[in-house]
């Protein structure tokens, strides 16, 4: 059968209207197999499904059916071994499918485009698509997850230095650092399973905007392919992308927390810091200097975390002007969905390892811990209890911060009467008294640091994500 049969002189399904063939550097210009082909798996599924739609409302006989199934068969086994051709005339991925199942089923192949458009076709792949690696990455998710979690309870009685503005704040507990990145992680996973909510309407049937007169069953094919129902406008359903945006979004701070924890860790494994270390395993030389080792992947999760930005961004502005319903701009989106998935998944298989493989530097963190001044937020609320109006309570300790500063010690180094030359009404012994595990112990709170607050939300995480019993120790 020749393209002249099925289409006119342009040999395109479209070209019955066209009185010559399309230029060849506008079929290279216009042309997305070369990307698309990624939903082949999709467009499959999606036909078969429309078929046997067909096939239940008469538009099909049982014998060209069972024609288009085995000839779909055969077309996702070209692809899955990589002997499918590729011609750009053909234009994408729908076209590929459509051409090839021609081949192998023969006239029964030229009726699979009965009542669907590529517009509400290539809206359904998407679906299709975004639903699933939505819903695998929030399962890679889990796998980060579980390490942090390992690591809280691991190291639940570490003291810590807390930090803001890069600056030591306040003590806390591994427990409870690895606790604030469970939670950053808890809520990408949670907007990842909103994205597939999102994507889990069907769109076929709407055609290329206005629908069929044909006696389609929508809801049939929704239901078959999994899809929770249909959508309600065919002239919004084919130019939708709300769905990949979505997806986009939860991807882009998704990478906001990687590649913050990752300038986090660079600066925490240096020589200055020396808070961490990794594995050598996932660490990199120099090509000059033979002491080095980076730690590159960090490093590239940070700047790669750009690069998906950049895709949301991309795709923001080529949704931003386009009016009802379907263009052909919409073919841009698929390129930056694919490398925002694809860079994003990498970043996160490397965070898992480097949480799963680091290793806090107990005496590095010791040492640093021992000229701190992160008990005076401690002092000042202990004079609050004892009638000090606060920010009376805060010029004070900023006295005794200094004084501490000027003698070169820590604030639990002073003594009750350099303590009582500020406030004279300090009881005795309350120098004795102040710790940085004392002070990490009594903020006891929900969202504090104290130990069985913090194991009480790991439990209760660990419980959530991995049906564990709270309380029990996890797997390990």
């Amino acid at each position: 059968m020749t393209g002249e049969e099925t289409g006119g002189p342009s040999g395109k399904p479209w070209g019955g209207r066209f009185s010559e063939p399309t230029d060849r550097d506008v079929e290279a210009f216009t042309e997305s197999i070369s990307f698309d082909k990624r939903l082949w798996r999709e467009d499959i599924e999606g036909s078969r499904a429309h078929a046997r739609m067909l096939r239940r409302i008469g538009l099909l006989s049982e014998e060209e059916l069972g024609q288009i199934l085995t000839g779909l068969d055969k077309v996702a086994e070209e692809f899955s071994g990589g002997t499918f051709p590729v011609r750009i005339e053909w234009e994408d991925v729908h076209m590929h499918v459509e051409k090839r199942l021609v081949h192998h089923a023969g006239a029964a192949g030229l009726k699979i485009h009965t009542a669907r458009s590529r517009n509400d076709q290539v809206a359904l792949d998407l679906r299709l698509f975004v639903r699933r690696e939505a819903g695998e990455m929030a399962v890679s998710l889990e796998g980060l997850l579980r390490q942090i979690l390992l690591r809280a309870r691991e190291y639940r009685d570490l003291l810590l230095p807390g930090y803001t503005h890069t600056q030591q704040a306040q003590p806390i507990s591994g427990g409870y650092y690895f606790g604030a990145y469970a939670e950053r992680f808890l809520r990408d996973r949670n907007r990842l399973l909103a994205v597939v909510g999102s994507a889990n309407l069907s769109p076929l049937g709407s055609g290329a905007l206005a629908g069929t007169t044909l006696p389609i069953d929508r809801e049939g094919v929704a239901a078959e392919l999994g899809f929770s129902g249909v959508t309600q406008n065919g002239l919004d359903s084919v130019g939708d992308r709300d769905f990949v945006a979505d997806f986009l979004h939860a991807l882009s701070l998704l990478m906001v927390h990687l590649s913050g924890w990752a300038e986090e860790w660079v600066l925490w494994s240096t020589r200055e810091f020396g808070m961490i270390r990794l594995p050598d395993r996932l660490l990199t030389g120099s090509s000059m200097m033979p002491q080095k080792k980076n730690p590159d992947i960090l490093e590239l999760v940070r700047g790669k975390a750009g690069r998906v930005f950049s895709d949301y961004g991309a795709l923001m502005t080529l949704l931003k002007g386009l009016p009802l319903s379907y263009n052909r701009d919409l073919q841009e989106d698929k390129e930056r969905l694919f490398d925002a998935l694809d860079t994003t998944r990498a970043c996160l298989r490397m965070m898992t390892l480097a949480v799963e493989g680091m290793r806090f530097e107990e005496k590095g963190v010791a040492e640093i811990l021992k000229g701190t001044e992160l008990l005076a937020t401690d002092i000042a609320e202990d004079l609050v209890r004892d009638g000090v109006p606060f920010r009376e309570a805060h010029a004070i300790v900023g006295r005794i911060v200094a004084e501490a500063a000027r003698k070169g010690c820590t604030l639990e180094s002073l003594s009750d009467a350099d303590l009582k030359s500020f406030y004279d009404r300090f009881p005795p012994g309350y120098a004795s008294s102040l710790s940085l595990r004392g002070s990490v112990e009594r903020r006891s709170h929900v969202g504090g640091p104290a130990p069985e607050t913090v194991m009480r939300r790991v439990d209760a995480l660990w419980y959530e994500l991995f049906g564990a019993e709270p309380g029990g120790a996890p797997p390990r």
